[in-house]
């Protein structure tokens, strides 16, 4: 899979034309130590100046992603605020016991990481940047209203396998590179564990279906069996929820989220 030609300068420019549009200077972005927010943070600097970028490291227990995204931070110059998450989230797992499940208390890190980011953008008048990409956004391999939510996603119309080759571009540390994709839910998780499937594979299944060929095709093109294939476009199906508006009550003669149509930066 490859780039684009002037991807990185096209990513860039939506950069400044979105922080633009927003009448601020600035944008936030929660730094993991993995290689989609390594490389967001470097196309923000390259965008806006490191002066105008702010990160926000958020550990719940202290692992090597603290000293990775602060390392990596540092070396371009941009501040960093870390803030432990571990105290806020024990006080929620005290109230209830709705997040007793692994699953249930990882939505709940990336709400309250996102909630530190939102707070964070008000104060300083920036805006959130988002660092998920189309792999993740199309199996919705992302919390609803935690890490799936920003003002705006720059990579998010490029594959896993396409981040890694800008990140390799933009001379991202290759400790980052050579990581295993965790979101550090629980001890040991991995994404491509959690997804049941390497994410090259997964890229290749998400190209075909992309480009509308038919499961059988796309099982026959890479050499996987079909029934994987039929699995991530189930996925897809399962997740649209995630990526549209929450559906409204049509009454009215235009409804939001239907057919009022509006566009950002259309003022």
């Amino acid at each position: 899979m490859k780039l684009l030609p002037d991807t990185q300068k096209i990513i860039e420019k939506f950069i400044q034309t979105r922080v633009k549009e927003a009448g601020v200077t600035g944008v936030v972005i929660g730094l993991s130590g993995g290689v989609d927010s390594a490389t967001t943070l470097a196309l923000a600097v390259s965008a806006l100046g490191s002066e105008n970028v702010t990160g926000l490291i958020m550990p719940f227990i202290y692992t090597e992603s603290v000293e990775l995204a602060s390392g990596h931070a540092e070396s371009l110059k941009v501040e960093i605020k870390e803030l432990n998450i571990s105290s806020v989230v024990e006080s929620f797992k005290a109230s209830t016991t709705s997040f007793s499940s692994k699953a249930s208390e990882g939505n709940l890190h990336s709400r309250v990481r996102m909630t530190f980011l939102y707070g964070e953008a008000f104060h300083s008048g920036s805006l959130v940047m988002g660092t998920s990409n189309k792999s993740e956004l199309l199996v919705g391999y992302y919390t609803k209203w935690g890490d799936g939510a920003s003002d705006f996603l720059p990579m998010g119309d490029l594959y896993k396998s396409q981040v890694y080759l800008l990140a390799e571009d933009l001379g991202i540390p290759k400790r980052i590179l050579d990581r295993k994709p965790t979101a550090e839910l629980w001890e040991g998780q991995t994404d491509e564990d959690d997804l049941g499937i390497d994410y090259a594979t997964l890229d290749q299944i998400l190209l075909g279906l992309e480009r509308q060929l038919s499961f059988k095709r796309i099982s026959s093109k890479i050499g996987i069996d079909p029934e994987s294939v039929e699995r991530i476009g189930n996925l897809i199906k399962l997740s649209i929820h995630k990526r549209v508006f929450p559906p409204v009550c049509k009454i009215g003669l235009r409804t939001v989220g239907l057919d009022w149509r509006e566009t950002i930066g259309s003022r």
